[in-house]
């Protein structure tokens, strides 16, 4: 039988790779559909055996009863979803501002699939996703995720019915926020797609035999693409701003 310290070490190094597997797995890159089942495995165990010494001070002894292991179980998991969700809100704002995109310069029909999401998506939706996400990386975004870990282990190991107050109250104005976001990474397209349409339209009642159709399509898509391209650093400004908006909510949840 393994002596009481072996146990807690063990404990903890479980406690800490399950709440680094649910973080990973709900992050950007780390939680890429095609990334190998096996690296994210590996990944996960490596930094928890990383961590795993200097957050098993903040975890106790072992729990004496199945029902105490569920619920610290349960509460490592929901920790860790917590923060890999909070950063990849960043990343689906940005796919939502190419969804508008889409639908104003005419590619809103074309689908295909997303190596990251493993389901179907719009054409620039998924170009500003997978944009958003090599920004993510850029600004080290992951090791923001390994950081916040790390951190809700030195000031907060368990989530509290407080910080579900506080979940409730801001995540709703975050999420607000980054739709706010999304439409102003799409706006400088918007308001070439209303130009256009304005001039089309103008253009139908001075002759009625135009069709719009023939000369709006062509003309939406390419100044469309052309507005996209000038208008890349929004992209860049939004991604780092919505990451510190994420870091700091997380900060706030898991601060005493």
């Amino acid at each position: 039988m393994l002596p009481i310290n072996d146990i807690d070490a063990l404990f903890g190094l479980f406690m800490v790779f399950i709440r680094c597997s649910a973080a990973f797995l709900s992050s950007p890159m780390f939680g890429a559909q095609n990334t190998p089942m096996t690296i994210r495995i590996f990944t996960s165990l490596a930094v928890s055996f990383a961590i795993s010494m200097a957050a098993r001070t903040h975890l106790g002894h072992a729990p004496e009863n199945i029902g105490g292991l569920l619920m610290t179980v349960g509460n490592e998991v929901a920790s860790g979803l917590l923060i890999g969700m909070l950063l990849q809100l960043v990343i689906y704002a940005a796919m939502i501002a190419g969804s508008f995109l889409d639908m104003q310069i005419g590619l809103g029909m074309s689908q295909t699939m997303n190596p990251l999401l493993g389901v179907p998506v719009s054409i620039m939706g998924q170009f500003k996703m997978m944009l958003g996400t090599m920004i993510f990386i850029s600004i080290n975004g992951h090791h923001m995720v390994i950081q916040a870990v790390v951190h809700s282990y030195d000031v907060a190991p368990t989530l509290t019915a407080s910080d579900l107050g506080l979940l409730k109250n801001q995540i709703p104005v975050l999420l607000t926020q980054f739709m706010l976001m999304s439409i102003q990474i799409a706006a400088p397209v918007l308001a070439v797609s209303v130009i256009i349409d304005a001039a089309l339209g103008l253009m139908t009642k001075a002759m009625p035999q135009l069709q719009p159709i023939q000369i709006g399509a062509p003309a939406k898509l390419a100044l469309g693409m052309a507005s996209i391209s000038l208008c890349l650093p929004a992209l860049v400004v939004a991604t780092q701003s919505g990451v510190g908006r994420s870091i700091e909510l997380i900060g706030r949840v898991f601060t005493r």
